[in-house]
């Protein structure tokens, strides 16, 4: 579903991402660890289309997007949904308005046909009744819900996660685990996740990619990583789930 070669992203002098390759298989469910600030992110943007590399290939379905002009990347993005740490909810739009954007600006569908697509969403994510609230009026995890209900209102082939659980308590970050590997089940979507969460990481990654020094550098099934303890951002990831074990008395 996704290649990419020789991927090089430089900001003025700093380069973040240095020659990265990387391979995801269709309907594969890849989480990227690493440091803060190895460009994580930078990685998801640019599959977007929104940061242009400098050097390299990103092939999509087929098509090198670095190739392609801003229409042809705007159809390929449909294929795509984005779920943001911070959930990035328009603050003067309605949770259906959120939610139903993409169709809105996007499509031929009134008002009334939008709306009834956007309650069958919001109850595939287990959320109901909240159409005409404002997002100041969400919790947290009810953000984080609609957010991934926005990614999903087009029906993407394609789902990437920045960050989902950040900020979000133990139980609401459970729930959005659990929600987050449903919806990859039950849609069927390729999902590239990056995170810094252990427990969603061991959860939901059919696959992990460790991102250091703008390569990746290692790649494996969470079994197979833990068991190669002398790369140290893995050391860490032990570490974690050493202190979460102990916190949770096993």
């Amino acid at each position: 579903m996704i290649e990419v070669r020789n991927l090089k992203v430089r900001f003025g002098n700093k380069v973040v991402l240095d020659g990265l390759n990387l391979k995801v298989e269709k309907g594969e469910s890849l989480v990227i660890i690493g440091p803060s600030g190895c460009g994580k992110t930078v990685f998801l943007k640019t599959i977007l289309g929104l940061i242009e590399p400098e050097e390299g290939e990103i092939i999509i379905d087929g098509r090198n997007i670095v190739k392609c002009n801003k229409n042809e990347i705007f159809k390929i993005r449909g294929k795509m949904g984005m779920v943001f740490q911070s959930s990035a909810l328009f603050d003067s739009l309605s949770v259906w308005e959120n939610v139903g954007f993409y169709l809105l600006h996007h499509s031929k569908l009134g008002e009334k046909e939008v709306k009834e697509k956007v309650r069958e969403i919001l109850k595939a994510v287990k959320l109901e009744g909240v159409e005409d609230l404002m997002p100041e009026e969400l919790s947290g995890g009810m953000k984080k819900r609609v957010a991934i209900a926005r990614a999903l209102i087009s029906k993407p082939e394609i789902l990437l996660y920045d960050e989902p659980t950040t900020g979000l308590d133990p139980i609401t970050s459970k729930s959005i685990m659990q929600l987050m590997k449903e919806i990859h089940e039950n849609f069927g979507t390729t999902d590239i996740t990056v995170t810094h969460d252990i427990k969603l990481t061991s959860f939901i990654a059919e696959r992990i990619a460790v991102l250091e020094n703008g390569k990746i550098n290692e790649t494996g099934s969470f079994e197979e990583l833990m068991k190669k303890s002398e790369n140290a951002l893995i050391k860490s990831f032990l570490e974690m789930e050493r202190k979460n074990e102990e916190r949770n008395g096993n």
